[in-house]
Parts: C-alpha cells; sequence; structure tokens
C-alpha cells in the first residue's frame, strides 16, 4: 500500500498537509489509504481510480476530490513528460470551519445544491479546472514542500475557505456535495463508522455498541442510511472489495477470500458467484481475454 505524506496535526487538533507529487515511472494501480479529505490538481498525466465495477479517470487539468478510504489508484505519466500533481489533504474539522468562516464573515447560504448530485457509490469527482481554481493552486506553490501552512491553521482555513467559495460561486455542484459531506460527517459520523468497519469482525450487537445506539435503533438507521440490513449490506461490501481484487491483481482467489473477510473459501466462491454470475476465476479470466 502507497504512503502519502504525513498529515501534521496542529495546536487546534486539526490535521492538514500540502504536496506536489512528480513520477517519471508508471509504477501501476496501488492501493492508497486516505485518513483524510483530499483536493488536487492534475497538471500533467492522468489519474485512474479503480472502483469494482468501474475505472474513472482524472485528466490533466481537472480538479479532484477525494474522500477518505483506501482507494486503487494509479498515476500515468504523459507522453511528454512526467505525471504531476498538487495536493491539499485536510480532515472534517478544518473544512466545517472553513465553511463557517463563509457564513460567518460573508454572510453566505451554504446548503447542499438540488442538483448536480454525486454518485453515492463513488469516493471521488473531478471536474475541468476553470481560471479561478488554477489562480488557487498557483497560490499554493510558495508553501510545497514546507510545514507553514500544516503548522498556521488560520491560513490553512482561509485557503479551503478561499477554495469553497469559488467551488459555490461556480456553481461545481458535485465538488460541493463532497465539501459540505465534511459537515454531515461530523454531525453524523454514523455512516463513516459503518464503512470503516467493513472488514472487521464485528458482530451486529457490536457494532450497535461502535455507533452508541441500541439494536432497535441501529438497525433502523441502518436501513434508513443503506436501504438493506447489516449482513447484507456488509457482505455485499466485502464481494465488492473482493472482485475488485479478482481483476486488478493476480492474488490467489483464496487470499483474496481471507483478505475480505471470508473464513470458508468454498463459501465465499458460491456467494461471489451469486453476486456476480461468475466464479471469481471464471471473472478473472473473461477480463483478461
Amino acid at each position: 500500500m502507497s504512503e502519502l505524506p504525513k498529515m501534521i496535526e496542529n495546536d487546534t487538533g486539526q490535521s492538514a498537509s500540502l504536496w506536489q507529487y512528480v513520477t517519471h515511472a508508471d509504477h501501476g494501480a496501488e492501493w492508497v489509504e486516505l485518513s483524510d479529505n483530499l483536493i488536487g490538481l492534475v497538471e500533467n498525466g492522468a489519474k485512474t481510480i479503480q472502483y469494482a465495477h468501474a475505472r474513472y479517470t482524472v485528466r490533466s487539468g481537472e480538479v479532484f476530490f477525494l474522500a477518505p478510504g483506501k482507494h486503487y489508484i494509479e498515476n500515468i505519466p504523459a507522453a511528454d513528460g512526467p505525471y504531476k500533481e498538487t495536493c491539499l489533504a485536510f480532515d472534517n474539522r478544518m473544512m466545517a470551519d472553513a465553511l463557517s468562516t463563509l457564513v460567518s464573515l460573508y454572510g453566505m447560504e451554504i446548503r447542499h445544491p438540488q442538483g448536480g448530485r454525486p454518485d453515492p457509490t463513488l469516493a471521488h469527482v473531478s471536474t475541468r479546472v476553470w481560471p479561478e481554481t488554477q489562480l488557487f493552486f498557483d497560490s499554493l506553490a510558495p508553501y510545497l514542500n514546507t510545514d507553514y501552512l500544516s503548522l498556521h491553521p488560520q491560513l490553512m482555513r482561509l485557503k479551503l475557505a478561499e477554495f469553497a467559495y469559488m467551488v459555490i460561486v461556480h456553481k461545481e455542484y458535485g465538488l460541493q456535495h463532497k465539501l459540505l459531506q465534511c459537515i454531515d460527517r461530523l454531525s453524523d459520523p454514523f455512516e463513516s463508522i459503518i464503512r470503516n468497519s467493513v472488514f472487521e469482525n464485528l458482530t451486529i450487537e457490536e457494532l450497535a455498541l461502535k455507533t452508541n445506539k441500541s439494536l432497535t435503533s441501529f438497525k433502523n438507521d441502518f436501513q434508513r442510511v443503506f436501504g438493506d440490513t447489516p449482513h447484507r449490506w456488509i457482505v455485499k461490501q466485502r464481494l465488492l472489495h473482493a472482485r475488485l481484487l479478482v481483476v486488478s491483481t493476480n492474488k490467489a482467489i483464496s487470499q483474496i477470500g481471507y483478505e475480505c473477510r471470508f473464513d470458508n473459501i468454498s463459501h465465499f466462491i458460491k456467494l461471489f458467484k451469486r453476486e456476480f454470475g461468475k466464479t471469481p476465476l471464471s471473472l478473472r479470466q473473461e477480463q483478461r481475454r
């Protein structure tokens, strides 16, 4: 799994980091684990983000948002030069404070827009850079390879507020939804707790305890948020992750089953075929013809 630059926690307990990543080599798709939100600009080359059902490409000259979690990513150099991106990572509290700044100082009304809601199954959203955002990323250049922004939370908050302002004014609804989800996750961490617990061997009762809810309340909230029962939803998420590993790695089917918390490999193969219509090996062979 690839490692990102370490997030630096400032004296407010919030964390943030800024970096520019350049590579001349295509290292292939790699697992990248994000503990915080990421906004970035692909300046040369292309970034692919692989999900179980599809692969998405963020091209040169596009701005992207990527939510916390484990992602299967490939950074591809261009024919005429290296892959290059500038990224700003921040936690939910930092963005919430930045949005509060826009409300308190400038009287902006900030809420989820009616249209442009991104696919909820995707952790990212991307759009073509526009002049103001290009200037925003250019303004970060003096702080690259330093800890200055990380150690000065007020300035970091202002930079994030600047970015959010441009997103809202330019009516980039997909990005706006993603930024506002930072506040949603703070006010109701239920969904984040569940998503981060998919590969933990917890009983339903233990999950309910982890979210500080009674068993009845937990089941009701789970159905409301995910539209399914806890057991069925968690098994499906594990199978989706297994499918991604089947089609994008050379790992043994048994290893994939164990990694995705299926202790009985025969049962894993049976569930996989029921969900996707093919056994893991058949799907891998079909994808590689």
